[in-house]
Order: C-alpha cells, then sequence, then structure tokens
C-alpha cells in the first residue's frame, strides 16, 4: 500500500481506512505500509487507518504485520494529533468517545515489519492512541529506525497514551534507534494523561537518542501514571551520531533508566523487575542449573493467569531445580495449536529458568521447537473456556487434544511426558464473551457456564490420554463463595482473573498438584511470596495478597484440587471486617 497524499487528512489501511463501531480480527498483512507525500494534516496508514468508538467499543484482534513500515514526510515533522504523519504495523489513529467513555480495544496483535521513517509519530501497534484505548497483549517484534528531528514522539508499541488509555501485558522486542534526537520510550513516546495504566508489559529493546527524554519504558511521563508488574529490560542511551554510549546508574536510581518523569508527578510503580543489559534472545541457555523437574504450559491468558505468580512462589518455597515454560499466544485453542504446532511461530514463550524468580520472554518459536529443546516431564495443556472449543465435546476437538499429544510424544524421543489439562474459569460478564461464540452457547447464569466448562473437562479426562486435571476454573468458584468476594467478581476486567490474589489461589492450585509432589511434597503453608500491589481500576484489577487473605486463596486451591468439578462453599470462612483478620479455619465445614 503506497499512500501519496498531498493536503488534507487522509486515514489509509490495508485492511480499511476507517473503523467505527466495527470488529476487524484474524487478518495478517504481508504488503508494505509506505506513505511519500507531501500533506500537512493528519495521514494515518496501517493496516487499519483509523479507529473510533462512538456507541459500541470498535475492537482490532489478532492482528499481524509482516510488511516494511516506511516514510518519507518530506518535510511534514509535526506531532500534533491532526498534523502528525501517524505510521505503524497495526493501526495508525485510535480514539473512543471521550463524553460516554466508550473504548477502543487493541489486542493480541503482532507487528514484525520493520519500521523506516521520519515521520513524528511512527510505532509497531498503533502510532497514537488518543484517547480511551485500551491496548492488551500486543507485540512488537520490528525494529525502527527513525529520521525525524527533535519534534519526534516515538515509541514501539504506540507514540503517545491520552485520557482513558491503558497498555496490558505488551511487550515490545524490537530496537528503536532515533537519528534526529526524537523523545524515545520502547513501549511509548509520552504518557499523557493521570488516568494511564500499564500492567504486565515488558521492554527489551534497544532504545538510542540524543534527546534526555529516553527510557525503555517511556520517553516523558507527564502524570502519575501506574506501572505494575513490568520488566525493564534491552539498554538505553545516547546515539552519539553512530558512537552508541549506553545510559548506567547505580541501583538506587534504577527508576531513571524506565523514562524521564514529570518532577512534581512521579509515576507509582509496583513491582517492576529491571534486567538492563538483557535482550530478547532465545528459550535455549541460562540454564546454569540441571532440572531436576521440568514443565511445559501450553496455553492463553487463561494459563498465563494460572502460572504468573509461580517462579516467586517456587523461589520463596527454595527450590532451586525446577524448570518452566510457557507457550503463549492469547486467545488461541487446542485445535488451532495442534493446526500449527510446526508451522505457527507467532508465540511468546516465556521460560522460567532454576533457581530464579521471574519470567523471561522470548519470540519467534513454534510449539514443535521448544517441545524438542528438551525433556519434559510435564506438559499441562489448556482450552479456551471463552470459545466453543471449551463447551462443546466433539470429534475435532477430541482428536485435537489426542492429535497433540500424539506429536509432543513423537518429538520426545522416547520419553512420554505426562498429560495434564488446567480447567479454567467461568465469566463474570458474558458480555466478554466474543459474539462469533455465542450462537453456541447462551449462557445466562455463572454456574451455567461453569457446569459446561466442567463437564468438557470430564470429557477430557475420560476420552485423551490427558492424566489429570488442574481445576483453576474451581478454585475462583470456591474463592467467590467466600467474604473476599467483590464487585469484580475476584476478575480484572469481567472475565481473567484478578491479577493479584485470583492468580495467586490459581497459582497455588498448580504448585500444589504438579510441583510439590517432585519435591518431598513441599506445600505452600509459611511460604513468604506475597503480592502487595492494588489497583481498582477495571482492566487491571488487583487484590494485593496479604498474611490475612493468603490462607484462604490457599484453602480454595485444596479444596479445588480436593473436588475438581464442584465449588466448595467458602462463606463460613471466619474472615472478620474489611482487613481479613485472624483467619481460622478450624470452624470450617469444609476444613479437610
Amino acid at each position: 500500500m503506497r499512500v501519496t497524499a498531498s493536503g488534507g487528512t487522509a486515514e489509509t489501511g490495508v485492511i480499511a481506512g476507517v473503523c467505527r463501531d466495527a470488529n476487524v480480527s484474524d487478518c495478517v498483512n504481508y504488503a508494505k505500509i509506505e506513505y511519500d507525500g507531501t500533506s500537512a494534516a493528519r495521514i494515518s496508514a496501517a493496516m487499519v487507518g483509523f479507529i473510533f468508538s462512538e456507541t459500541e467499543g470498535t475492537k482490532l484482534e489478532r492482528l499481524q504485520n509482516y510488511g516494511a513500515v516506511e516514510a518519507d514526510t518530506n518535510g511534514n515533522s509535526a506531532n500534533g494529533a491532526g498534523v502528525a504523519i501517524h505510521m505503524a504495523g497495526i493501526c495508525g489513529f485510535a480514539t473512543g468517545n471521550a463524553t460516554n467513555k466508550i473504548c477502543n480495544d487493541i489486542a493480541y496483535c503482532d507487528n514484525y515489519g520493520n519500521i523506516t521513517s521520519n515521520s513524528a509519530r511512527s510505532s509497531g501497534i498503533v502510532a497514537a492512541a488518543n484517547n480511551y484505548t485500551r491496548i492488551n497483549s500486543c507485540v512488537n517484534h520490528g525494529n525502527q529506525l527513525n529520521t525525524c528531528g527533535t519534534t519526534g514522539r516515538l515509541g514501539n508499541i504506540t507514540c503517545i497514551t491520552g485520557t482513558g488509555c491503558s497498555m496490558t501485558d505488551c511487550i515490545n522486542n524490537g530496537n528503536l534507534v532515533s537519528t534526529g534526537g526524537a523523545r524515545c520510550g520502547g513501549l511509548l513516546s509520552l504518557a499523557n494523561h493521570a488516568t494511564n495504566s500499564f500492567s504486565g508489559c515488558a521492554n527489551y529493546g534497544e532504545i538510542l537518542t540524543d534527546d534526555a527524554n529516553r527510557g525503555v519504558f517511556f520517553g516523558y511521563s507527564a502524570y502519575a501514571t501506574n506501572w505494575i508488574n513490568c520488566i525493564a529490560g534491552g539498554k538505553v542511551g545516547v546515539y552519539n551520531g553512530g558512537t552508541t554510549v549506553y545510559d548506567s546508574y547505580g541501583e538506587n536510581e534504577q527508576v531513571r533508566y524506565l523514562g524521564v518523569q514529570k518532577s512534581t508527578d512521579p509515576i507509582n510503580a509496583d513491582n517492576i523487575t529491571y534486567m538492563i543489559g538483557s535482550g530478547s534472545g532465545g528459550p535455549g541457555g541460562g540454564d546454569d542449573v540441571e532440572p531436576t523437574l521440568r514443565i511445559l504450559f501450553i496455553g492463553n491468558s487463561f494459563t498465563k493467569d494460572a502460572v504468573e505468580h509461580l517462579p516467586k512462589m517456587v523461589s520463596a518455597a527454595d527450590i532451586p531445580t525446577l524448570k518452566m515454560v510457557h507457550l503463549y499466544y492469547g486467545g488461541r485453542t487446542i485445535p488451532e495449536y495442534a493446526d500449527g504446532y510446526a508451522t505457527k511461530s507467532d508465540y511468546t514463550c516465556y521460560k522460567y529458568n532454576p533457581g530464579t524468580s521471574l519470567w523471561l520472554s522470548y519470540t519467534g518459536y513454534n510449539i514443535q521447537q521448544i517441545v524438542k529443546s528438551d525433556t519434559w516431564d510435564i506438559v499441562c495443556l489448556q482450552e479456551h473456556t471463552g470459545n466453543s472449543c471449551g463447551w462443546i465435546w466433539s470429534d475435532t476437538e477430541k482428536n485435537a487434544i489426542q492429535g497433540l499429544i500424539a506429536d509432543i510424544k513423537a518429538d520426545q524421543s522416547g520419553h512420554t511426558p505426562r498429560f495434564v489439562y488446567i480447567m479454567s474459569q467461568a465469566y463474570f460478564n458474558m458480555d466478554k464473551i466474543g459474539t462469533a461464540q455465542r450462537p453456541y452457547k447462551n449462557f445466562t447464569t455463572q454456574d451455567e457456564m461453569f457446569d459446561v466448562i466442567v463437564a468438557q473437562a470430564r470429557k477430557v479426562l475420560d476420552q485423551t490420554d490427558v492424566e489429570q486435571i488442574i481445576p483453576t476454573g474451581t478454585v475462583l468458584q470456591n474463592l467467590r463463595t467466600s467474604p473476599l468476594n467483590n464487585d469484580m467478581d475476584l476478575t480484572r476486567d469481567g472475565y481473567h482473573m484478578d491479577y493479584g490474589l485470583s492468580r495467586y489461589a490459581a497459582a497455588c492450585a498448580v504448585f500444589e498438584s504438579i510441583i510439590s509432589p517432585s519435591f518431598g511434597g513441599k506445600k505452600l503453608d509459611g511460604n513468604s511470596f506475597r503480592y502487595d500491589v492494588s489497583n481498582t481500576t477495571d482492566g487491571s484489577y488487583t487484590t494485593p495478597v496479604t498474611d490475612d487473605n493468603q490462607p484462604v486463596a490457599l484453602q480454595a486451591a485444596r479444596y479445588a484440587l480436593a473436588n475438581p468439578f464442584a465449588v466448595t462453599d467458602m462463606s463460613g470462612t471466619q474472615t472478620p471486617g474489611n482487613g481479613i483478620e485472624d483467619t481460622d479455619f478450624e470452624n470450617d465445614s469444609n476444613k479437610e
């Protein structure tokens, strides 16, 4: 696609120029996205040029761009919303309904295209998240070389986040080099409103510019934005005419790697992991200890919910010889895993090395490559419970599970892993179920959805080579009956688990079911890991794990392991007051 507009605003896209109150999903672009014009007004060029949510949210989901993104603005170096040239892999310009606060969603999108540009706003995913736009589980793999001058505002996920914008579980693996001294950040250039929140994001790219406003996360944060559970990797430094000089700060000044903050409105940062100097690398290497247990998880965001807290839990348990890998792609189903076993290389590969306390992320590998990379003791599969594949037992589903298992067995050189199925959660907000799936089952209650998920898991256990169920969905149902339940039904967004307590409880079930038995039956009683982040924003809701509520979460997991297909009523759990103090199970009628 080549755009040569010479005057006025033009919204241009490989798929669509403008999307208003529409959904675009599951599209792949290989064509070059190019601008070579003289317009002094806004130009947006990407797979989708411009998105707007007027009466209902516009959604861009599972879009992949492999095409190069190139721009020659012929002198237009403006960076304003109405005058900049907006270049990106996925979306050029995104704006929601500011009056009614109706949001756009850009989710599970990947940019692989390299960017060569002199525009002031160029990015891998969306050039401008102008307002009310949520960017979720997107990954930029492309490198950006930008020659715009000091007016440039450059980031590899987006350039700017305005009112009501958020970024969740996004990763930048690409390098960003500004030869003209633009403001640059690995994730974004400018965090421009106090409502902005960033959680579960990571940068592994190298960020180079001569401008002082530079960082692995952002160039400049103009407000007290919220940053939670993020990984600061990669490098940051000055371009210096091509003779790079990297920034170096002491341990007490590491926050300066993140970017420049407004002195009167510093960011709120919780649980930031600093890995300055690290790149995205590859899934091999980094193992200094020979593992005695190797676990491979294959799943989507619901698996991420179940395993996210495991590294710190395992570290606190003093287990030094466990290796885990999680192959993740948002929204993917088991038939899709099976079909793309040796061909789909669009996964994010999270790796936990023995003796460490965090997940490292890598890209560019398919399932077969990861399976062949080691001898796996346990392989965990998980179906998408927001998809009909998780509700309706059919030959297609059975054959997909059995076919995936057979492929893994064949690539394990005579070794046979134990196969486990993670039974994930029922939704709180049924409107979060995709419209394409609703004709298959029209759920009216959460209990109805849970019963269908349970029935499917029973079939998996009875009719496939799966030997064990980890019922994280039952863990959440149990916890929902306790006094710890809240207005979000212990979700962060209506269907994913709360980042804190719910994820912790799910991890308890995974730990005690498949990790404990290999390490002398070690349990989580007395485990010191706590999660002290708190957030009440819809989409990032987080209940901290405290000394008071941790026993309730652990008990919810143990009840689920004892009775995986039935909800255990925990309403009698003693949690006096809002502080959840003096939790006592002695008088609990469900006590084991």
